[in-house]
């Protein structure tokens, strides 16, 4: 049963899928982009071509053996083209060198009739793995997919960071983890194919696993990150998301609250819990997160006797590659951080001045602004100490 899973699971998950956005797409008259539909449809038309009945389907049909993984692999460059498109249009950008998965498709198709692989076998890899031409083939498909792969997992890991929501963020991470596990593995079949041929051992436990699990990974993350935002509405995750992001919030921007709770107690309402009592008890979430950021700005007012503008200004100009809210961000980590150490070293007090509160507008984009901060932060300002009787502080 685990098998039949694991063989056949992948392929009905996106034609359930590409079913579910149908059926939506009706209920809503609403047009999605081209490109997405590529992605599901190709996916899932890949996924089912490497099935086991379909994939000697194919072959009875055509009278050409082995050729649902050509039919597989072509689809699969189309995926992957298409989600690069797919992203690189949020910035306004287009796709170029589309010459490139065409050559490379048709080198693929070539080198396919070259090899010799006359009996048809789902398990390809094991029979023909030392064959002349299968391992050139697998080459020349994996340098097709690669410029596609490595650039739409990064711009999908950079757009998540950007992603306004829990459920954005959510899904271009996993279609990113999704992406880097397809890689993965067809880094290790390259490097399988390549043992075959010139003789050389593989473990073959290690080959098994990875050969059962990063196909199947690829396909789920994929397949849920590309869909995520259209079903978890649905079935009320709305809430469910929203509660975990602020969770992760509150915990993202512990190290900068307690540097300055450690610098000025008097900021917390409540004394502090334990790192453990937080993670394990996560209650009142939105309640405690509304204080974490009153406290750390009434920690950051309490600290203006020893913001050096001199600091931020020296950081500024010493920045390069980022700007805006990021540049913001890590003028005011570092001064807070030099603050912090002044401090806590007894420096006296400046009377210059008040030093401008960057930060948002309300408390949705000042949180935003504050986590950036605190990302900042860690960088920049060393651990804290634990504060008093307190072991490991809050």
């Amino acid at each position: 049963m685990s098998d039949w899973i694991r063989l056949y699971g992948p392929a009905i998950l996106a034609w359930a899928f590409v079913a579910g956005k149908l059926i939506d797409r009706w209920r809503r008259n609403t047009t999605d982009g081209f490109a997405l539909w590529l992605i599901l449809v190709g996916l899932a038309c890949s996924l089912t071509a490497m099935a086991p009945a379909p994939y000697g389907l194919i072959s009875q049909i055509s009278g050409v053996p082995n050729l649902g993984r050509l039919v597989s692999h072509l689809s699969m460059l189309v995926v992957a083209w298409a989600a690069q498109a797919m992203m690189l249009r949020l910035n306004g950008s287009k796709i170029k060198h589309l010459w490139w998965p065409v050559t490379v498709g048709v080198a693929i198709t070539v080198l396919f009739a070259l090899a010799d692989t006359p009996v048809d076998d789902v398990r390809f890899a094991g029979r023909y793995a030392a064959e002349p031409w299968v391992l050139e083939y697998w080459l020349v498909f994996m340098t097709g997919l690669l410029p596609a792969f490595v650039r739409t997992a990064v711009l999908c890991w950079q757009y998540a960071g950007l992603s306004g929501t829990f459920i954005g963020k959510l899904g271009l991470r996993m279609v990113s983890a999704g992406i880097m596990s397809s890689l993965l593995y067809h880094v290790h079949k390259a490097l399988f194919f390549a043992a075959a041929r010139f003789d050389i051992a593989y473990p073959k436990a290690f080959g098994g696993f990875l050969d059962r699990m990063l196909p199947l990974l690829a396909a789920i993350f994929v397949l849920v990150g590309v869909t995520v935002p259209t079903w978890a509405p649905k079935l009320g995750l709305n809430a469910l998301f929203g509660w975990l992001a602020r969770l992760r919030t509150y915990h993202r921007l512990r190290p900068l609250w307690l540097a300055l709770y450690q610098a000025t107690p008097q900021i917390a309402l409540i004394p502090p819990r334990s790192a453990a009592a937080e993670l394990l008890l996560p209650t009142d979430v939105d309640l405690r997160l509304y204080r974490r950021v009153i406290e750390i700005r009434d920690g950051r007012l309490a600290l203006q006797p020893y913001l050096d503008p001199e600091i931020g200004s020296a950081t500024r100009a010493k920045a390069s590659g980022i700007d805006g809210r990021r540049l913001d961000a890590l003028v005011e980590a570092n001064m807070l951080a030099a603050a912090v150490a002044a401090k806590r070293a007894g420096a006296p007090t400046r009377d210059s001045e008040m030093v401008a509160v960057a930060g948002g507008r309300d408390l949705e984009s000042d949180t935003a602004f504050l986590m950036d901060v605190a990302r900042a932060f860690r960088k920049v300002s060393p651990a804290p100490e634990p504060a008093p009787g307190q072991g490991v502080s809050a």
